[in-house]
């Protein structure tokens, strides 16, 4: 099978206009991730981002994914939140040409989006990746099934990775049934790789991202793994990194953008749309709208109690809204040439076109000084993924990464449903059990957050009851 890049062949494009007529009118809004309150003199001030959106950029670098010989886009496509078929052929036609995928993305609705995509692309031409979870009693048979519901749905013949999903443990890794699975895929040619994801545990002392992935990396039968990667969360991602180089595993990145620097003014008496879908979820709960509109309010205090924090970076670079900070942030992914694609959840049109820009030019140092800012104003905010070090110290046994990791998916990347679904799913290993409790957990974090308050905010931010 050839492994050509797409820019490395004629490919006769189609246009944003050209997809909007066929049925992606409602991706063709902003790729704002929210409102911002910013000073009026640093909404002026130059920014120091490297590039400016562009619908005629494509990507330019392209590196080898570990032992599997492929020479993947430096921006990858993620696709958590993927509905859209448009936005891949989008994303293609700029010369993107890896896609990570799951089965329960969207229940599905992600790969089939991937499948309806791949009718209109070179199919030797992208590789995709895609990703089940294993249970501990599943046998060969239940995952060979799983693969091929998976293949149905890309409408496919073969996928070019499928990976064992947010391993459970380091024993996972030698499930029996899954190598078999794979063993048996891969000799019918249904599967031609296999890889690991994984962003922490669901445990409180459970086993580190750093620790799994290493020993995924050092196993000897996985050939590429998708890691937590940032500008504030990457020491156990280096140390993955590296464990990837000296075995030739692949590495993909997720999470590339932590941190926020605006929060949303709440004005009671004119909410936006998104504030009053939340009241509207919180009186269909019987609850009054006086007490949703308190939460509301306590939420946004939150946010604005973080912004007021990162304001003197904020005034001093120019930084005005989420979005600037989450491309700065992408751009420092794609400079370690040892992270071979970086996988950005393109969810329209203009989002493509703020990211392909950054494919294949360096930061500046005035750029990565910025950054260094940032992690030093958000440091104690931001609960590194991945990350097991308070987890001894809870007495009730509460997954502190884990919730705090189903904030990020709330407040980060605007997955609200999937965020409280998640949080509700640890029923009685929730933070509550912060609320009577002396605070074993003060001082425990490594990064100086302090994650008792942090814990009984974040539950009010995920429950409506």
């Amino acid at each position: 099978m050839s492994n050509d890049s797409p820019s490395e062949r004629d490919h006769h494009g189609i246009s944003r206009r050209s997809f909007v007529r066929v049925g992606g009118a409602a991706l063709a809004g902003g790729a704002a991730l929210g409102g911002s309150a910013v000073p009026a003199a640093a909404a002026t001030r130059p920014t120091l981002f490297p590039t400016a959106p562009r619908q005629d950029a494509r990507v330019r670098a392209f590196r080898t994914l570990g032992r599997t010989g492929w020479r993947v886009s430096d921006v990858g496509m993620g696709s958590v939140p993927l509905r859209e078929s448009n936005v891949v052929r989008y994303a293609y036609d700029k010369g993107v040409n890896y896609f990570d995928t799951a089965e329960g993305y969207g229940r599905g609705a992600a790969e089939r989006a991937i499948g309806e995509a791949m009718q209109h692309m070179e199919r030797d031409k992208i590789f995709i990746a895609t990703k089940g979870r294993v249970a501990d009693d599943d046998s060969a048979a239940t995952i060979v099934d799983k693969v091929r519901q998976s293949l149905e749905r890309l409408k496919t013949d073969y996928v070019d990775a499928y990976s064992m999903h947010a391993a459970s443990s380091i024993e996972a890794l030698s499930h029996a049934g899954y190598h078999e699975a794979m063993d048996q895929l891969k000799a019918e040619g249904r599967v031609r790789f296999t890889g690991v994801s994984y962003h922490g545990p669901g445990d409180p002392q459970g086993t580190s991202m750093g620790d799994l992935l290493t020993a995924a990396a050092e196993d000897g039968r996985f050939d590429l793994l998708l890691l937590v990667y940032n500008f504030m969360n990457h020491e156990e991602g280096d140390r993955i990194i590296a464990a990837c180089k000296a075995n030739n595993v692949g590495t993909t990145a997720m999470k590339t953008s932590p941190g926020v620097v605006s929060y949303e003014p709440l004005d009671p008496n004119n909410l936006t749309a998104q504030q009053e879908q939340y009241v509207e979820r919180f009186t269909q709960r019987g609850q009054s709208r006086e007490a949703a509109i308190e939460r509301l309010e306590a939420q946004a205090q939150r946010r604005k109690d973080l912004y007021d924090r990162t304001r003197p970076f904020v005034e001093r670079y120019g930084v005005s809204t989420d979005e600037q900070l989450r491309l700065a942030s992408v751009h420092w992914v794609l400079q370690n040439s040892d992270m071979h694609t970086a996988c950005i959840a393109f969810t329209n049109f203009d989002l493509v076109d703020k990211v392909v820009p950054l494919s294949g030019t360096e930061m500046g140092s005035a750029e990565l000084h910025m950054l260094q800012q940032c992690k030093l104003a958000l440091n104690q905010q931001y609960c590194r993924h991945g990350c097991t070090a308070c987890g001894a110290s809870c007495p009730h046994d509460v997954p502190v990464s884990t919730i705090m990791r189903y904030a990020y998916y709330y407040e980060g990347q605007g997955r609200q449903k999937d965020a409280m679904k998640l949080y509700a799913g640890l029923k009685g290993r929730n933070a509550a059990a912060c609320r009577d409790c002396a605070g074993d957990c003060r001082g425990a974090c490594p990064y100086g957050i302090d994650i008792l308050p942090g814990m009984l905010q974040v539950h009010d931010l995920l429950t409506l009851a």
